[in-house]
């Protein structure tokens, strides 16, 4: 405060008469019209006006006779308006010129102060001379800032003296505890309250939570290593016992049937109720099958169970996949020729992908193995490569049969879930070899899919070219 009043304090006072000149100026303009300005009558009046504001006055006619003047001795204004009318006073800065008056700070011979004048012309033609001292305005700022400064050294040594006792007694050892309070409530308990020199009700309750932090701490950890071990426990005990359920029901309702068939052929067998050996062929033959279905689906069980689990450990290689569908392929020739299937492997080319070859043998196989059994009108199986993704191959498998409803499509990768039970039954299929599709591509991050297409269904997945590898535009 001292500061902006040693600053402009001076500069305000000045700029506040040279607004009260401006108003004198007004007013004595409105009592010059209105008639209210001149005469005895109005005399008291005036001066009144004048002691008011501060200032000195002097109203001259054109022939330089005073007309109204303030208390001031009017031979000295007198003598003091000729000076500014017709002297030619360089020391004059003019502070604000209008067409009916100026406002200018100057000094006069006779005296050794700064005045600030407003020399201006009446509505009537009569001369206005107005002044006041600059000197008394700085003296009574040096004053005020005198004052004003003395009392702000007062304040702020007061105010410092009792904020110091009040924040070194209460506020900051206050403000510690909070501060620490919220540490803890983060479950931050490395803070520490440490008690001041002399001591009191606050470092007591400091001590508290001191002890309190410790002892929250500790429950806590122990709480924590409780709560995982238990959550961990819970989880293991939750997936074992899911896992072991389904297990046990699917694979029971999927063993019914062909120990059903076994047991009755077998038994038929050991009765000698065929007696000649073409018929007790066809039974042992189908024994063998329904063993052969049991088996493959014990094995498919056990590879997908591995997959889900996470207990799959994939080794990652560069190979040629085209080698591997040709394999696969001449691994089931013999169902190819006995349903009288057209095969085409359309833009085929080599091409070496960076997988797990054993994981997507498994994916390749279902896929044929699913064409095969489900492949009607006109028996085509076609797979195809698609190399429109950079760095990725689609390999898709079509087989000319029926489109799967809407309601199954998106089920079809459930494990058991079979969209046609008659077919499935009729080929043996045991609803888990696309469950086993869906677990090995989400282990190796791939993406996987189906679609029904014009005259059939195609199936697809995709891989990971092999660095370096080369794709013919042609394929």
């Amino acid at each position: 405060m001292s500061v902006l009043s040693a600053c402009f304090l001076g500069d305000y006072y000045i700029l506040q008469k040279r607004k009260d000149l401006r108003i004198i100026y007004d007013d004595l303009s409105e009592r010059c019209v209105n008639g209210t300005l001149y005469g005895p009558d109005n005399t008291a009046e005036t001066a009144a006006y004048f002691d008011m504001y501060s200032v000195s006055c002097l109203i001259t006619g054109a022939d330089g006779e005073p007309l109204v003047s303030s208390n001031t001795d009017s031979t000295l204004l007198l003598n003091q308006l000729n000076y500014a009318m017709f002297s030619n006073d360089e020391s004059v800065e003019v502070i604000k010129k209008t067409d009916s008056y100026q406002i200018f700070t100057q000094v006069y011979p006779d005296s050794s102060e700064d005045y600030l004048v407003l020399l201006g012309l009446l509505p009537d033609g009569n001369i206005l001379f107005v002044r006041t001292t600059v000197s008394a305005l700085n003296h009574m700022t040096s004053i005020t800032n005198k004052f004003f400064i003395f009392m702000a050294i007062i304040a702020i040594l007061f105010t410092a003296f009792i904020g110091h006792i009040v924040m070194a007694r209460f506020t900051s050892p206050l403000i510690n505890l909070i501060d620490i309070t919220k540490r803890i409530a983060n479950f931050d308990f490395e803070a520490r309250y440490k008690p001041q020199h002399i001591y009191n009700e606050i470092d007591d309750l400091g001590e508290h939570i001191n002890e309190m932090s410790t002892t929250l701490k500790r429950a806590i950890s122990q709480l924590r290593v409780a709560n995982e071990s238990l959550k961990h426990d819970l989880e293991v005990r939750e997936e074992t016992e899911n896992m072991r359920k389904e297990f046990v029901s699917n694979v029971s309702h999927e063993l019914k049937t062909p120990i059903a068939l076994i047991q009755g052929y077998a038994e038929g067998l050991q009765e000698g109720i065929m007696e000649d050996e073409n018929s007790r062929q066809i039974y042992l033959d189908i024994i063998l099958d329904e063993a052969n279905k049991m088996n493959r689906l014990v094995r498919e069980m056990l590879i997908l169970n591995q997959l889900e689990a996470g207990q799959m450990s994939i080794d990652l290689v560069d190979f040629d996949v085209t080698e591997m569908i040709d394999s696969i392929v001449d691994s089931n020739k013999i169902n190819f020729e006995a349903q009288n299937i057209t095969y085409n492997f359309n833009n085929k080319c080599e091409c070496y992908i960076h997988a797990d070859e054993f994981l997507v043998e498994q994916v390749i196989t279902n896929f044929i193995s699913n064409a095969i059994h489900y492949v009607m009108n006109g028996n085509v199986i076609n797979v195809s490569y698609d190399f429109s993704k950079k760095g990725k191959v689609r390999i898709s498998v079509f087989n000319s049969g029926n489109n799967i409803a809407k309601k199954d499509i998106k089920r079809i990768w459930e494990k058991f879930y079979k969209a046609d039970k008659a077919r499935s039954r009729e080929y043996g299929g045991s609803g888990i070899g696309l469950s086993v599709v869906k677990a090995t591509m989400e282990l190796l991050h791939e993406k996987y899919g189906v679609e029904n297409v014009t005259d059939g269904v195609e199936f697809w997945c995709e891989f990971t070219l092999a660095k370096d590898t080369k794709i013919n535009k042609n394929s």
